[in-house]
């Protein structure tokens, strides 16, 4: 019974149990499928190869190189050698028909094949011009020219193909901008963007807008993208940022002038007129800048006529509102307001206060050209930082605006006091400042060095001279009063 049962074992080992391995080393093309059938590492019974488990997790399929798989059956684990290699050269898929590259802008190797195929992930491709390699080309001229595209892989196989290409003008796209929008805002993309070729035309039609990565109901910064095409293939693309936030957070980037009518798209911001203010403290610059917002009152009589100054304190769908003093805007019903730019326009008296010397004078919206509505600007009211003014020995200036587009005068000065208690009008307290007032003056306003208005000019008094301005605040109250309506501030 022993023996018998000896021999039984000995024929189980080696008739059923026993296996070997076939290969030490194999050899595969990078790409190839990387056996993990047990039958192919060892042989025997294919019950016994069942009982084999193979580890591969060493062997790294995507890249070339020498890797150990192992193995395991029974007591036993064989080793084997797996190396993964390279010889096939990348495949480069010319264009049917004619090769077309743009001019002026960098091309590269793919704009001017169909495609680049290999197995490995990691390939470079470049052109070969005149013996130098270089990964991207420009072309300043359009014309025929003959390209070299080589591709490469990093095992060092390349292929190459030899192109004729015709070098064309890409089409333009213009009137892009960045939006700033309020939530659930519904801009037109498209608005002011046109497309053009010279080949082709007009292609504004053919714009595609990628407005898909946008998300107009939550707030955030988000790429949009443009694309057109001409004739030949040749596409050009531009980009956008639409940042969607809250009509505050859009207002204080105006109020910075991180962004404008002018150069951006807003929807939802109270005040898109607002001029806001410069970074640095400049008097000049300020003024200058601010030029848009200022307005002369003229009005001729059979003797000779009366003249004011005012500025814009808002402007809505249809009106333009215009702060004066009172003694001058309430002399007539009607006046001719000349802008900036010696525009002249019909202007009527809205109202006045009783409580400051202000009043109001209005000007239809429609009545202004388009080009001028462009540049028509609002003045700046911070009424946090003039709140905390009080002494301090701030840098003041007003700009008076003649009928024909020019200066008539700058006078520049200082603040002396934001609330001076003033013996005229009622005992009322007003700001007292340095800068010298003439006939004329009346209704100017009076601005900082980063543009931001402080009070508007108004009288001054004798034995001493001194200089008396209506507050900031007293505007602001007087022209709710006047007009209903509240002018924003930040």
């Amino acid at each position: 019974m022993i023996v018998l049962a000896v021999l039984a074992a000995v024929f189980f080992y080696w008739k059923i149990y026993r296996v070997e391995p076939v290969f030490s080393t194999a050899t595969y093309e990078l790409g190839e499928r990387v056996s993990n059938d047990t039958g192919d590492y060892i042989s025997g019974t294919e019950w016994s190869r069942g009982l084999a488990r193979l580890d591969l997790s060493e062997v790294d399929r995507r890249h070339t190189g020498t890797y150990e798989a192992v193995l395991y059956h029974g007591g036993k684990a064989y080793v084997y050698t797996i190396v993964i290699e390279d010889t096939t050269p990348p495949e480069i898929l010319e264009k049917e028909g004619p090769v077309y590259l743009a001019a002026g802008v960098e091309n590269l190797p793919e704009d001017a094949v169909e495609e680049i195929t290999d197995k490995d992930r990691d390939v470079r491709a470049y052109f070969v011009r005149d013996g130098i390699e270089t990964d991207s080309v420009i072309f300043e001229e359009p014309g025929e020219y003959t390209l070299e595209v080589r591709a490469e892989d990093s095992a060092g196989n390349q292929s190459s193909a030899v192109l004729a290409v015709i070098v064309d003008l890409p089409p333009e796209i213009e009137g892009i901008r960045d939006f700033y929008v309020t939530p659930g805002s519904e801009p037109d993309f498209l608005e002011n963007v046109t497309a053009a070729d010279e080949t082709d035309g007009d292609l504004t039609a053919n714009v595609i807008v990628d407005d898909s990565g946008v998300h107009l109901g939550r707030e955030g910064v988000y790429e949009l993208g443009y694309s057109v095409e001409d004739g030949c293939g040749l596409v050009t693309e531009k980009q956008a940022t639409v940042t969607v936030a809250s009509p505050r957070d859009i207002q204080r980037m105006i109020g910075e002038r991180r962004i404008s009518r002018w150069e951006d798209v807003i929807l939802g911001a109270p005040n898109l007129y607002d001029a806001g203010v410069m970074e640095e403290d400049d008097l000049e610059e300020a003024l200058n800048y601010m030029r848009p917002a200022l307005v002369q009152l003229y009005h001729e009589r059979d003797n000779g006529y009366s003249a004011g100054s005012g500025y814009i304190i808002e402007i809505t769908e249809d009106t333009v509102y215009i702060c004066s003093n009172r003694h001058v805007a309430e002399k007539y019903d009607s006046w001719d307001v000349f802008f900036y730019d010696g525009t002249r326009v019909p202007g009527e008296h809205l109202g006045s206060s009783e409580s400051y010397d202000v009043g109001v004078v209005t000007v239809r919206l429609e009545d202004i050209p388009k080009e001028l509505q462009e540049r028509l600007m609002t003045v700046h009211i911070d009424k946090s930082y003039w709140n905390r003014l009080d002494d301090q020995m701030v840098e003041l200036g007003l700009e008076r605006v003649d009928r024909e587009g020019g200066i008539l005068h700058v006078t520049t000065g200082n603040l002396i006091k934001v609330k001076q208690l003033f013996e005229w009008y009622d005992r009322k307290e007003h700001t007292e400042v340095t800068v010298e007032l003439e006939h004329g003056d009346s209704g100017s306003a009076i601005f900082d060095g980063r543009g931001n208005l402080i009070s508007m000019a108004y009288a001054y008094s004798t034995d001493p001279i001194r200089y008396w301005c209506i507050p900031l605040d007293g505007i602001l109250e007087c022209y709710e009063e006047i007009t209903g309506r509240k002018v924003y501030v930040y």
